[in-house]
């Protein structure tokens, strides 16, 4: 505390100082006039002042406060110190007494440690059924618990799993066996965690609609198994054998390949079911179909409506009840079963998506969940398909075989938009089936192709029947040509087949099968074709114009004549098959993948069309020549008459050619034309050989001048048809018959004979010598040495022949052993 006399000396000097600021504010006179101002800044100062000096004694005033505060607390701390002080000297001493008793003390505490981790073991035993009934409690009320409750659980069993294991080591197993009793609650409330969670949760289809409406819940399930797989790794690392693996990664794979088997059970009982009847119809005593019926409680019709004459008639006079018999029949309804069976399939395929869709996203990618479901489902598909296939074969109408496939093309659809690799998407073989048998789709497969290719062949067969018993008459089309119905609906049926393959959207198998099929029909059709083209109507006698203007050829396949205008109407056809076969082969191979479209031969089935129609050409072309008016003035030529020699018969041929072939200009398409012209003129050729050979001429000037004349009258006729290249072989055959009368040198000779050998077999060896023998200008020399020559050229011949002969047995051979390879 301040001295009062310090205090009073400064007051003192305080005023002193006050004194001397005055005198000094006041020197002068006029600094009186300053007075106020200067009073007014004294109070200021002094406000200021007081302000400053009351802070200060505040400030003071509070930091004398706090020292005191911390006097006192130092005050207390040393006490406290000196009693801690006071404490160590009494526990200092108390050791010094303990020291010589260390190891009782050290195993009473020991046995304390132990009996208290026993006694807390103990109720933690005891209190086993009350969490667990706590943990099931919180799993009840709400499914997002389940993590937590897994949790608890697990601690729980661990502690379970202690007792149990120290109750197999303990001695007094009578005492230890009460144990059991409160572990039974945990084992019981971990099965029940276990049915929820694998029998509802992770089961097939509560898993994927519990992935469309709670998703977390599926999460949580998945992390529940990841869970559980680090302890049973943990227990495995640490070889704690006595704690039993879960394994409900493992558990949950097993489950879905039994959930899939279960899910697909009743579609399999019910595709084993194909024509078993499942539904009942009744009809009366006249077979009219019952459509309802109304009986009183002694069982008499009081009311009927049926069908009759496909009008429904309804009846409720009792005299005309009295009449009705109503007889019940169970039948197959193939439409209502195939209903049932393939809206289950679809179910089946719109859960396998949703799979991909929901529950996929919520299993780690190592779990691969979707391609484990999508193999079980894989396999149950290829059963149900394989068993319905094998059932329905030789049953199911075509509708239902194209719906049966219609879903199995929708099925792989439905993988490819789910990203399921290509090699994957057909169905495997079922592991139910035999090994040895075909797939059950393949069966029905080919069960509707064949039933197709039926169908087309009793058709196409009853049109060529009808064909040759003249029911069908040719028509002339719009630009003049000949056809028949027939072949004009031929490609409009084919077509209608793979349009109906490809609404089922299917480029592979069943588009690859039913386009074979068709290419097989056309074969087919092409060999029914040839067989009228080539049948007894080239067996028979030539035809005349008739009454009806027809021109008759020896009789069809069918016995009866076939008229050139139906031979026309064949050629045409298949020349118009052949271009749409051309539009039918591309539209294919449009539509089927690229891995099958090599696997067809259309080229040559295609091409098979214009050999049928060159066959045709030739039919129409025979039964031109069977005219009575051109057969007769054939047998005449080259003989030694003035018939021929006049040139009467050769105007005859070609004046009945150019009537015939005015009519071929409006018949045939005019793209074959020319190949009808080519043709006749090698028809005409060929005849004029025969009658040569038949009775070889005896050379004169006025036949080798008509002979001359001949050639140059049909080769102004028909170069108007033909190109030179394809007028100058058919026209070289006949210099060379008129060469074989000419030629004076071994060297003319023998080359005429070697062309006339090549191209025609009936001029033999022996005809060259009867010929040379009718040439008396020849010297005997020259007579042997054109023999001598033509001798090596037709031992040249033979022998080219034997091996060809010997080649073609050789092919047949090797081609029976072969037989049916390509095919394979």
């Amino acid at each position: 505390m301040a001295d009062p006399a310090d205090l009073a000396e400064q007051a003192l000097q305080a005023k002193e100082q006050g004194v001397v600021e005055i005198l000094r504010l006041l020197q002068r006179p006029e600094d009186l006039a300053r007075l106020a101002d200067i009073t007014a800044e004294y109070e200021s100062r002094q406000k200021s002042a007081k302000a400053t000096l009351s802070a200060m004694v505040q400030t003071q005033v509070e930091s004398t406060s706090s020292g005191m505060d911390l006097l006192e607390k130092a005050r207390r701390h040393i006490a406290k110190l000196q009693a801690a002080l006071d404490k160590i000297d009494r526990l200092c001493a108390e050791c010094a007494d303990l020291v010589q008793h260390h190891d009782k003390i050290k195993l009473l505490a020991l046995t304390h440690g132990n009996m208290k981790r026993v006694l807390s073991e103990i109720d933690d035993i005891i209190d086993l059924p009350y969490r667990a009934e706590r943990c099931w409690e919180l799993l009840m009320e709400d499914d997002a618990n389940l993590v937590p409750a897994f949790e608890a659980l697990t601690l729980l069993t661990g502690t379970a799993e202690n007792a149990k294991q120290a109750r197999r080591n303990t001695k007094v197993a009578a005492q230890a066996g009460q144990i059991l009793d409160y572990l039974t609650k945990v084992d019981e409330v971990m099965v029940a965690f276990e049915e929820l969670l694998f029998d509802q949760h992770l089961k097939l289809p509560g898993m994927v609609e519990l992935a469309q409406e709670r998703p977390t819940i599926l999460v949580d399930c998945v992390r529940v198994i990841e869970l559980q797989e680090l302890l049973d790794a943990e227990y495995r690392r640490v070889k704690m054998g006595a704690v039993p693996q879960r394994r409900y990664r493992d558990r949950l794979f097993s489950g879905l390949v039994r959930d899939a088997e279960a899910r697909f059970g009743e579609l399999l009982e019910m595709a084993q079911q194909c024509h078993v009847p499942n539904d009942t119809v009744k009809y009366d005593q006249n077979e009219n179909p019952i459509i309802n019926e109304t009986r009183d409680y002694s069982g008499a019709l009081t009311r009927v409506t049926r069908l009759v004459g496909g009008q429904e008639e309804t009846v409720t006079d009792p005299d005309q009840l009295q009449g009705i018999e109503v007889t019940e029949e169970e039948i197959f309804d193939e439409d209502k079963y195939l209903d049932e069976l393939l809206n289950g399939l679809y179910d089946m395929t719109d859960e396998l998506a949703a799979v991909y869709d929901y529950a996929a996203p919520c299993f780690p990618a190592e779990y691969d969940i979707f391609n484990r479901i999508f193999q079980c489902y894989h396999v149950q598909f290829a059963i149900v398909v394989d068993v319905l296939g094998h059932a329905a074969a030789d049953g199911m109408s075509t509708k239902g075989a194209l719906r049966c496939m219609d879903w199995v093309q929708k099925y792989m659809d439905t993988l490819r938009n789910l990203g399921v690799d290509e090699a994957l998407i057909r169905l495997p073989p079922s592991p139910l089936a035999d090994p040895d048998s075909l797939p059950g789709m393949v069966v029905l497969m080919d069960s509707y192709v064949h039933r197709m290719e039926t169908t087309v062949t009793d058709w196409y067969m009853k049109n060529l029947k009808a064909d040759l018993d003249a029911k069908y008459v040719p028509q002339v089309t719009a630009d003049g040509t000949l056809a028949t119905l027939g072949a004009v609906e031929f490609f409009r049926i084919l077509n209608q087949q793979i349009a109906i393959i490809e609404k089922l959207n299917d480029h592979g198998e069943v588009m690859f099968q039913t386009a074979k099929t068709a290419l097989r029909v056309m074969s087919s059709y092409q060999a029914a074709q040839r067989q009228v083209l080539v049948g007894p109507s080239d067996k028979g006698a030539g035809g005349e114009r008739g009454s009806n203007g027809n021109k008759a050829g020896g009789p069809g396949a069918g016995g009866r004549p076939m008229s050139l205008e139906l031979a026309v109407a064949f050629l045409n056809n298949n020349v118009r098959c052949h271009d749409q076969s051309l539009e039918f082969a591309e539209d294919v191979q449009r539509q089927l993948d690229q891995s099958y479209r090599s696997q067809l031969d259309i080229e040559d089935v295609c091409r098979g069309f214009l050999e049928v129609a060159k066959l045709a050409t030739y039919k129409a072309v025979s039964i031109v020549f069977n005219d009575p008016g051109m057969s007769n003035q054939l047998k005449v030529l080259y003989s030694s008459g003035a018939e021929y020699t006049g040139g009467r018969a050769t105007n005859v041929l070609i004046a009945t050619l150019k009537d015939y072939f005015s009519d071929f200009k409006k018949w045939v398409l005019p793209s074959f034309l020319k190949r009808v012209a080519e043709a006749a003129l090698e028809e005409l050729v060929r005849r004029a050989a025969n009658m040569f050979v038949a009775v070889p001429p005896t050379p004169s000037e006025p036949l080798l001048k008509r002979m001359a004349e001949d050639e140059a009258d049909l080769a102004a006729y028909f170069e108007t048809y033909l190109r030179p290249d394809r007028l100058r072989r058919p026209m070289a055959l006949l210099s060379d018959m008129r060469e074989l009368l000419v030629a004076d040198t071994p060297e003319e000779f023998s080359l005429a004979f070697a062309n006339l050998i090549a191209a025609h077999p009936g001029f033999t060896l022996d005809l060259a010598t009867r010929i040379l023998a009718s040439r008396t200008e020849l010297q005997k020399k020259q007579v042997a040495d054109i023999t001598a020559q033509c001798r090596e050229l037709w031992k040249a011949r033979e022998a080219s022949d034997k091996a060809a002969r010997g080649e073609a047995d050789a092919a047949a051979g090797g081609g029976w052993f072969g037989w049916g390879k390509k095919g394979a």
